[in-house]
């Protein structure tokens, strides 16, 4: 038997697309056929192993940097990986844990609830008290809501229904109650918003590096960077906080994600009033809902106040042979929707 490890840019894409539509579906393996080197840094970062010539599995990582307790890493956030069913038991999974340990970066992710089990077999931290909080704008068309089958179904649409009222009357009060300090604008600079991140105080947490080359690759240079909506809070000339949103259409219905947000989030003002700014937009957009990641447990009270009272677990990852860095991420850290590949394609 032999076996090849090569990246995706050694082999044909027709035929890696016809393999990940196999285990992904046919939007996202073209959508990585079309902008995979995009999302993954370079096609550099996404591999495939070949046993005898046949395509047996593909891995994936998303290059990072991330500032821990005022320390500037490399890291990787580790997204996807598959063995075809019928080459599993053979040990080819090793092949892809030898590439991953080869760099010795700190590793990132969010995993499922069996793979947090898997990872915790092999060391890896693993902390479960991470927030995905949804507003519902429409409740009777949150995918949830429209998805759910059985009796459950029938309730969630009960309960929709009952909620309905309560959402339209928030609606309508997000447009009376429409701030006047923040504003929007289209396609800012990357200069602009790294200097938000340049001026914001020294937070107590972990986090993504925010400079120039990360805001211009991330948002500015996405292929669906049309789709985004940016809010500012502060004077025009020199903003304090910004928020950026997705809007686009995900199982037949339109839906808003806030993918990033940044600025001193000790204050609570600041957030509070681009959350509302944020749920104005979404509403005219004719959005059925607001989602969002909340990783700072301060954080929480702040968002279920700005009406986005649903909430469900996530799950967060990490690897690293520092035992100083693995401690650092048992501390507060803050990542949002624009990390590793949270933001799913649609």
């Amino acid at each position: 038997m032999t076996i090849q490890l090569l990246s995706a840019a050694e082999i044909d894409s027709t035929q890696l697309t016809s393999f990940l539509e196999r285990f992904f579906g046919s939007t996202k393996a073209d959508f990585l056929r079309k902008h995979g080197a995009w999302l993954h840094g370079s096609q550099e970062n996404r591999w495939v192993l070949l046993v005898d010539g046949v395509l047996a599995g593909y891995c994936a990582v998303i290059p990072t940097q991330v500032c821990v307790e005022g320390k500037e890493l490399s890291a990787i956030w580790w997204v996807d990986i598959i063995v075809a069913p019928e080459f599993r038991g053979q040990g080819l999974q090793s092949h892809f844990d030898q590439k991953l340990q080869q760099d010795n970066l700190l590793k990132l992710g969010f995993p499922n609830e069996l793979a947090a089990n898997i990872h915790r077999k092999h060391q890896w931290g693993v902390r479960e008290d991470l927030q995905v909080r949804l507003c519902p704008l429409r409740p009777l068309n949150v995918s949830q809501v429209r998805t759910a089958n059985s009796w459950r179904g029938v309730l969630l649409k009960l309960g929709a229904l009952a909620l309905t009222p309560v959402t339209t009357a928030f609606r309508l009060w997000l447009h009376v109650r429409e701030s006047k300090q923040v504003f929007s604008k289209d396609h800012p600079a990357a200069e602009v918003l790294a200097d938000i991140v340049k001026q914001t105080p020294k937070q107590a947490f972990s986090t993504t590096c925010r400079d120039a080359a990360y805001f211009q690759h991330r948002f500015l240079d996405a292929p669906y960077a049309e789709q985004l909506a940016w809010f500012f809070y502060g004077p025009a000339e020199a903003p304090t906080h910004y928020l950026v949103t997705r809007t686009l259409q995900h199982h037949g219905m339109t839906v808003t994600r806030i993918l990033d947000y940044y600025g001193d989030l000790s204050k609570e003002k600041p957030l509070r009033e681009l959350l509302l700014a944020a749920a104005v937009d979404a509403d005219r957009k004719k959005s059925s809902q607001l989602t969002v990641m909340v990783t700072l447990p301060f954080m929480e009270a702040i968002f279920k106040a700005a009406g986005f009272v649903f909430k469900a677990t996530a799950r967060f990852c990490w690897l690293s042979s520092d035992p100083a860095v693995m401690e650092s991420f048992a501390k507060p850290f803050f990542f949002t929707l624009a990390d590793s590949d949270n933001d799913e394609i649609s």
